[in-house]
């Protein structure tokens, strides 16, 4: 299958799985990945090729056309929490649909809604700068269903090892957690499965 690149960029072969980030992942968290092309233009691409989707904007697509796209294979989708106006409600009836990441890059979804969509089957990725999300949140969340911690705000060697204890997925941003190398080496090496080291 070919590959075709455009604003909203096409994702290379992958699958989800513990210890593998969603295919959309850095791709949805560029500046960059924001399109205004409309839902049939989006099918029309995936008969060709497959394709990532972001929503981190108000766009063109709504939850009824969303939905409508989550239950075609070839296109990968992640919505951002800040940057759409959609309620919990609104990612509960999409998560019907199909599978998507939701980036958790704002506070107006609460803890226990958060748990519910995960249990509903939505991929989170959490941002650690402005989730608004305590240790003691994140914790409590992992509980319920493992996720995807972007460590991207000063953080202590010791919350990373917890956060690994409790089974979270982190993703740490040398440059942005204010740890040296050879500590973030030390978090990575106890569980190398579960942890992404990028810039």
């Amino acid at each position: 299958m070919k590959a075709v690149v455009i604003s909203i960029l096409f994702l290379f072969f992958g699958m989800w799985a513990q210890a593998a980030l969603p295919p959309q992942f850095s791709e949805c968290l560029s500046d960059l990945s924001s399109t205004n092309m409309s839902a049939a233009d989006v099918k029309e691409i995936a008969k060709v090729s497959r394709v990532t989707y972001c929503q981190n904007q108000v766009s063109l697509v709504g939850k009824v056309e969303t939905q409508d796209l989550l239950t075609n294979p070839n296109i990968q989708i992640g919505i951002s929490v800040a940057k759409t106006a959609y309620s919990y409600t609104d990612f509960l009836d999409m998560a019907r649909s199909g599978k998507y990441v939701l980036y958790v890059d704002g506070s107006r979804i609460s803890r226990d809604n958060l748990i519910s969509l995960s249990q509903a089957g939505v991929q989170l990725v959490v941002l650690a700068s402005s989730s608004g999300l305590s240790k003691a949140d994140l914790l409590q969340m992992a509980s319920a269903k493992s996720f995807i911690l972007n460590v991207n705000a000063t953080t202590t060697q010791a919350d990373l090892r917890d956060y690994l204890t409790a089974g979270i997925q982190l993703v740490i941003r040398t440059s942005q957690v204010g740890l040296s190398g050879a500590a973030i080496g030390e978090v990575a090496a106890l569980n190398s499965a579960l942890v992404t080291i990028m810039p």
